[in-house]
């Protein structure tokens, strides 16, 4: 098989998972027009430095940079009601930029096992869940000495959204036995909340 072509392949299969997962995210049309370009064009660059995570500060160091890239990049769309503005576009917020890196993340490795199986591997375990609002809810719920203010994902801070992983690690120690990883927790809360609701 021709070398050039399945490296072209293989980018356009990297670019169509992001594609997809932005999709899954359901996220996009709170951002300004153009940004799903924007954002698929990072997530592409930054992807490729996936590879060279060896251990868990790697990874934070890679989650962070991305959040603070789409926190001074990216912008929310403003919202109109008849006609006039009810909110103004604003830089968005790191709940934003982190809910839409791990479900990315989450499509990207653990739905597909990109980049490549071996290194799919390595990455797994250092996923965070992708915390939606009926997750945050969830949390609150269980969790209610914690203080967690937020209300919305688009209201979780850096720090509030360190607190929240930590309870989400807390969660699986508790009552999946420490069994499954944070993204099997994402896809066992999502389907069991959203049928709650």
């Amino acid at each position: 098989m021709n070398t050039k072509k399945t490296e072209i392949a293989a980018e356009i299969k990297q670019k169509n998972v992001i594609d997809m997962a932005l999709t899954f995210t359901a996220m996009i049309r709170l951002f300004e027009k153009g940004s799903k370009t924007k954002i698929s064009k990072k997530l592409y660059a930054e992807f490729q430095r996936l590879k060279d995570i060896r251990g868990l500060n790697d990874f934070y160091v890679f989650h962070e940079t991305f959040c603070e890239w789409f926190t001074n990049n990216i912008k929310t769309a403003k919202k109109e009601r008849d006609g006039k503005i009810i909110k103004q576009s604003e830089y968005s917020l790191y709940g934003h930029a982190a809910k839409l890196l791990d479900v990315t993340l989450k499509v990207y490795i653990y739905y597909s096992g990109l980049p490549d199986k071996n290194i799919s591997e390595v990455l797994l375990p250092f996923l965070n869940t992708a915390i939606d609002n009926p997750i945050l809810k969830h949390l609150k719920r269980i969790f209610p000495n914690e203080n967690v203010s937020s209300k919305t994902v688009e209201q979780i801070d850096k720090n509030t959204y360190k607190k929240l992983q930590q309870l989400i690690k807390t969660d699986i120690m508790t009552n999946f036995s420490n069994n499954i990883l944070p993204t099997q927790y994402d896809d066992i809360m999502w389907y069991r909340l959203n049928r709650e609701q």
